[in-house]
């Protein structure tokens, strides 16, 4: 569970780390901007150039963009560390064999990082 604990500690300073307006794609515009317009700014301040990615002029990259804003992904690490904070106080009274597969399930997104071991692989 440290393991867990880790990457999900990466993953929120990365996250707070990021334009913190939320984010948005102009239908007008091949990018991703911040939803921060000024007079200055008409789009926002810029997060994401998608320009230059072959096929549909990178929308489909701009658009996943926007959908894993940091937002979301701290949303998302709020209701992992839960997952995995009441997994920790199970433990103490149970162990059994349906949480250790829900810990390595939590894992997976994250075994391209060089700690995590193939034994935790479901």
């Amino acid at each position: 569970m440290t393991f867990l604990h880790a990457r999900l500690d990466e993953d929120e300073q990365v996250a707070r780390a990021a334009q913190p307006a939320p984010w948005v794609r102009r239908d007008h515009v091949a990018g991703v901007h911040a939803d921060n317009a000024t007079e200055a700014r008409p789009y926002g301040s810029a997060v994401a150039d998608c320009r230059r990615v072959p096929d549909g002029y990178g929308v489909p990259n701009a658009l996943h963009i926007v959908r894993h804003a940091p937002a979301r992904v701290l949303a998302e690490v709020d209701a992992k560390r839960a997952i995995v904070e009441e997994i920790e106080d199970a433990e103490v009274r149970w162990y059994g064999d349906k949480l250790i597969p829900v810990l390595k399930r939590l894992a997976l997104p994250y075994a391209d990082h060089p700690d995590y071991r193939e034994e935790w692989r479901p």
